[in-house]
């Protein structure tokens, strides 16, 4: 194995720095992340927005100004990660992770440095800041849909996506999709569903 010169060595380091720095959001990156939420374009487009907005919430409600900024550097980080390669089975709790540490970083700013971090724990699953018994509900339904595997989770989902007539056409669809009939396809969906009825059970009775 031939040594590399030190003064190489430097300069791939600090190249390799540059890179880092440099890098931008592109479409290609995007469009990975919202893959990581849902294969369905739109339904990838709601996820995605909802767990915007409850990042928001989350940089507010620890006083962290300009929250729109944290969360774009939040979500970036998170499309960066997974551009490079990383595989992330979760994405909600992986981008509360980033999230977290985004916080941190902007405490050691001037103006934030009297935020008392002992009274922000950080997040295991997902950082707890929601108070409301709606925003509770809410936090458990996407932990157990994130549970399901993805076929389910897609095909639960699209079950329950559409409105009146436009429903049943998307049913027929599914079961004519699935090779099996209606009732076969409603016995599915009603086992699927009792699952995340008892998940989110088991989920609402832990403390907040």
């Amino acid at each position: 194995m031939t040594p590399v010169e030190p003064s190489k060595l430097s300069k791939d380091s600090t190249t390799s720095r540059k890179r880092r720095v440099e890098w931008s959001l592109t479409q290609e990156a995007f469009d990975k992340l919202l893959a990581s939420f849902s294969q369905d374009r739109d339904e990838a487009g709601r996820q995605y927005e909802a767990l915007r907005t409850r990042l928001v919430r989350f940089f507010e409600r620890r006083t962290i100004p300009l929250a729109e900024n944290r969360v774009d550097e939040t979500l970036n980080r998170v499309a960066r990660r997974i551009d490079e390669g990383k595989k992330v089975e979760n994405v909600v709790a992986y981008a509360y992770r980033a999230a977290y540490l985004v916080f941190l970083e902007a405490l050691k700013e001037p103006d934030l440095s009297d935020i008392d971090l002992e009274m922000t724990a950080p997040p295991t699953i997902e950082p707890r800041f929601e108070d409301s018994e709606q925003d509770r509900r809410l936090r458990c339904f996407d932990i157990c849909l994130e549970g399901l595997t993805v076929n389910n989770r897609e095909l639960i989902l699209v079950y329950f996506r559409e409105e009146r007539r436009a429903k049943i056409e998307r049913r027929k669809t599914l079961a004519d999709q699935l090779k099996i009939s209606l009732d076969a396809l409603r016995i599915r969906i009603h086992r699927i569903r009792k699952g995340l009825e008892e998940c989110m059970k088991q989920c609402m009775r832990q403390p907040i």
